[in-house]
């Protein structure tokens, strides 16, 4: 026969034990809740910038407004920008910057461009660029050299050159390559007048040979 002193403890221990289960179902419930929070849909969603993330917390794309737009980094320093776009940012997994969209407004005229990068220059882009009054307009595909990458970034820049330029530049067609200084040496050519064309230059910029129809 149980004492009344036992029968007092086992009140105490099943006491305990459903506190612990009020607990424990409140956890749930709180976790349960957490969840359904993590997935809800939104039809529309204005912020100021967006970073996703990878699984250790490093940015692999950014969307963000011209204010809050990120600084270049490249391998692992950050840099400034000469402008700040509005637009989209891509990251490779070590956190420097691969490419991007860029959205401009300014006084010198707009421009848009989605460009991927090497190491520590452009590599190639799209872009749009027009002038404030409208009367010079560029639309076409970009190619750049490819500087050594141990070369830190000022001399990246400068030893990094234009090679190749397929654009629609003021209703002229063209396809223009450069030699390794970035001198335009080709172009294959439909002018205004719907007159196609192929011209040789030399160093200097003169054509040296033209072969018209």
């Amino acid at each position: 026969m149980k004492t009344p002193d036992s029968l007092e403890g086992l009140a105490r221990q099943v006491r305990w034990l459903k506190l612990q289960v009020v607990c424990l179902a409140a956890m749930l419930c709180i976790l349960l809740l957490g969840a359904a929070a993590s997935i809800q849909k939104f039809d529309e969603l204005n912020v100021e910038r967006l970073n996703i993330v990878d699984a250790n917390g490093k940015p692999r794309l950014v969307i963000a407004n011209a204010e809050r737009f990120p600084p270049p980094i490249l391998k692992g320093k950050t840099f400034k920008r000469a402008v700040n776009p509005a637009g989209i940012v891509f990251y490779n997994a070590a956190g420097d910057e691969v490419g991007g969209l860029a959205l401009t407004d300014l006084e010198a005229g707009r421009l848009s461009a989605l460009a991927f990068d090497y190491a520590t220059m452009d590599a190639m882009g799209l872009m749009t660029r027009i002038s404030p009054d409208g009367k010079d307009a560029m639309a076409g595909l970009v190619i750049n050299s490819r500087p050594d990458e141990s070369l830190d970034l000022a001399s990246a820049s400068r030893s990094s050159v234009r090679r190749i330029e397929l654009q629609n530049h003021n209703d002229v067609a063209e396809l223009v390559m450069m030699d390794t200084k970035g001198r335009p040496r080709m172009r294959i050519y439909v002018d205004r007048n719907d007159q196609p064309a192929i011209e040789m230059l030399d160093e200097k910029g003169a054509s040296v040979y033209t072969l018209r129809k």
